[in-house]
């Protein structure tokens, strides 16, 4: 769908239609760095761009990457680029330490992290799907780095909803995996209203444990 939908695969079907309440990504990155004058990377992209200045690394050659590789070993030299930011991405990874301290090797001295990752949210393979971080968890998983913020940027309508959709679509799918996703697509073009409901929820410290992700702004430590 990514290959198929491009761009449209973001803006229309997971900003709009999906049952996750939405996050303007680009715009919490751009708030927090400058693309125009400093070297930002988008890890684990897919076939999407933040922003022209930034650059797109990802381990499939969609359209809009510019460096196909593996996050595990990064192209990049020490210590070189401002700040490397993802989006769901850290889930998929075998090994999300390993991947994290490649960030932190190329990232440079006072240079930021800003990751999102689901906390409370169904299995989603793409092409795997392995891990789940509390809040604790990003404590651990950025330990080397300084935190300077970590929020829900969705609250419980957003996990109610994931796994209502998930659960009909399972029984309604009857062991079928093409019925199963047809139903999925379709409750969530019925319910998708619902998740904005969450407005009143999302960057809400007491709501945290009840985020379907978690929003981590890391900085490394300057010299």
């Amino acid at each position: 769908m990514k290959r198929v939908f491009g761009r449209a695969y973001y803006t229309v079907g997971i900003t709009l239609l999906a049952p996750t309440f939405p996050i303007n990504f680009a715009r919490v990155v751009t708030r927090l760095v400058d693309p125009a004058a400093q070297l930002i990377v988008d890890a684990g992209s897919g076939n999407n761009t933040l922003h022209p200045d930034i650059v797109a690394i990802d381990l499939f050659d969609y359209d809009a990457v510019d460096i196909v590789c593996r996050l595990e070993a990064l192209p990049f030299r020490s210590d070189t680029i401002d700040a490397i930011v993802s989006r769901s991405v850290l889930e998929h990874v075998a090994d999300p330490a390993r991947v994290v301290g490649e960030f932190h090797r190329c990232t440079k001295r006072g240079g930021l992290g800003i990751h999102m990752i689901p906390f409370l949210f169904p299995v989603h393979a793409s092409p795997a799907d392995y891990h789940r971080f509390t809040p604790e968890g990003h404590a651990v998983l950025f330990r080397e780095w300084t935190a300077v913020s970590r929020t829900n940027p969705t609250g419980p309508v957003t996990v109610i909803l994931l796994y209502m959709i998930e659960v009909v679509a399972t029984i309604l799918g009857f062991g079928v995996a093409r019925l199963r996703s047809l139903v999925y697509l379709v409750l969530c073009g019925i319910s998708f209203p619902i998740k904005f409901l969450d407005v009143v929820f999302v960057n809400r410290k007491a709501f945290m444990s009840l985020a379907a992700s978690i929003l981590s702004v890391v900085r490394k430590a300057p010299e």
